[in-house]
């Protein structure tokens, strides 16, 4: 199977080159997150501000797709600011930092129409601020903007053209260690017939 075909893993870096660029390495952090952080995970992150956190938070299927799998991968970057000299700076920006209104101006306006390089075309489907459960902090704000991405793919980019092409595919699955057996791993493979 060659993952290079994967919708999932052939979008991210080339959504991270769009939004680059606008938004700098060395000025904005940008790495992918869950779609839900917890505390401790947005903790870490806001340090890291002024960040872009690139969520995949699914897949949307053309019902009439067929043999060739067509659809939208729905994708989520969640904007995080931070500035401790007012509020009208967390949200418009001075001259040390642009503020939240501006990153998701621009980062609106680089996804939406956007032709995401041998995948499909990217959408903007909504923007909000949103807020962290259980985090308080006067100088951070938050938004999220979803957008998906169109894409097909082919059984054929895959490899996986037969039966016996389904029946190689090997399975390896990690588990913390059993006491009780000291096996580290267990191997999982498809039946041959």
């Amino acid at each position: 199977m060659d993952l290079a075909y994967a919708p999932i893993r052939k979008m991210e870096p080339p959504i991270v080159e769009r939004l680059r660029l606008a938004f700098p390495a060395k000025d904005f952090t940008i790495e992918r997150v869950p779609q839900t952080l917890t505390i401790k995970e947005f903790e870490r992150l806001v340090k890291e501000a002024p960040f872009i956190g690139l969520a995949w938070t699914g897949m949307k299927p053309d019902p009439a797709s067929g043999r060739i799998l067509k659809g939208v991968m729905l994708w989520r970057l969640i904007l995080v600011f931070k500035a401790s000299n007012g509020l009208e700076t967390r949200f418009k920006g001075d001259r040390r930092g642009i503020g939240l209104d501006a990153m998701a101006d621009v980062a609106v306006a680089l996804l939406q129409a956007a032709e995401i390089p041998g995948v499909g075309v990217a959408t903007v489907t909504g923007a909000n601020s949103v807020i962290a459960d259980g985090w308080t902090d006067d100088n951070v704000v938050i938004a999220q903007i979803n957008f998906n991405v169109a894409f097909q793919i082919s059984p054929a980019a895959f490899q996986l053209l037969t039966l016996d092409d389904l029946q190689r595919i090997g399975v390896s699955w990690a588990f913390a260690e059993d006491p009780e057996t000291d096996a580290a791993t267990d191997e999982t493979e498809l039946p041959e017939e």
